[in-house]
């Protein structure tokens, strides 16, 4: 993936999340190990968070830049990724690392993988109706683009989702989604602060009906896919209709 997708967006992330049919270890020793780990790797994940309520457990570094690794396990959920790397391959060293790491600490493997996924995603600083603004980027002269062409009309729910499988056995996923955060109170004040608007892009590998790779193969192999596809699909698809309709309206 080119540098040159941050300069397309105002915030720019690559995350990684592995889901597991059979709980992870969870008990304290195992985590602080695990987390121990990483924050050897990478010495500034310094900010240990424990949520009891929700049996999740977080490490992150400092906010106090444009840019920081953050990494969170849960009972079935592993996450991890990299707000606004330098480049997307320091995005997916840090989340291989992490996928290489969690099968000596947390006893996971491609054998109880329920899934895993690597999401690309772009958020773009907009005021205005989230809403009216993807219709005409995305759906322009299709039928429910020309919805916005009645009298009096003002878009409310434009959320656009779509996936596509990538493989003859229907397991490999790509999933593009365009999240709006324009809620229906700011619709009727007509006052619209600015808010973030995202794109993601989803490479998913479900389990299930073969023997997968190792981990770290199978995050490799996703991120092959995905490059492809953000530069076939998404770059000129979605990302630069949004940004040029971002554009007109400032």
């Amino acid at each position: 993936m080119s540098n040159s997708y941050a300069a397309l967006c105002d915030e720019f992330y690559i995350n990684m999340r592995l889901g597991t049919q059979m709980k992870m270890a969870t008990d304290r020793a195992t985590i602080i190990a695990f987390f121990e780990r990483m924050q050897r790797l990478y010495p500034n994940m310094v900010n240990f968070h424990q949520d009891s309520r929700h049996a999740e457990s977080s490490i992150e570094e400092n906010r106090d830049g444009n840019a920081y690794r953050w990494l969170s396990l849960e009972a079935n959920r592993l996450s991890s990724g990299y707000l606004n790397p330098e480049s997307p391959h320091d995005a997916y060293k840090y989340n291989k690392s992490v996928v290489e790491t969690v099968p000596y600490y947390l006893a996971v493997s491609a054998v109880d993988l329920d899934y895993l996924d690597v999401l690309w995603g772009f958020d773009f600083q907009c005021k205005g109706n989230h809403h009216e603004l993807i219709a005409e980027a995305l759906l322009g002269n299709s039928p429910f683009g020309k919805m916005m062409e009645s009298p009096n009309a003002r878009g409310i729910n434009f959320e656009a989702s779509g996936i596509v499988t990538l493989s003859d056995d229907a397991r490999t996923h790509a999933r593009v989604w365009v999240e709006p955060r324009t809620t229906p109170a700011q619709i009727r004040s007509g006052d619209y602060p600015e808010e973030m608007l995202s794109v993601y892009v989803i490479i998913r590998q479900w389990a299930g009906g073969r023997r997968l790779p190792e981990l770290h193969e199978v995050h490799s192999q996703l991120i092959e896919l995905g490059e492809k596809f953000v530069d076939e699909h998404v770059l000129n698809g979605f990302l630069t209709p949004i940004r040029d309709a971002i554009a007109r309206r400032s």
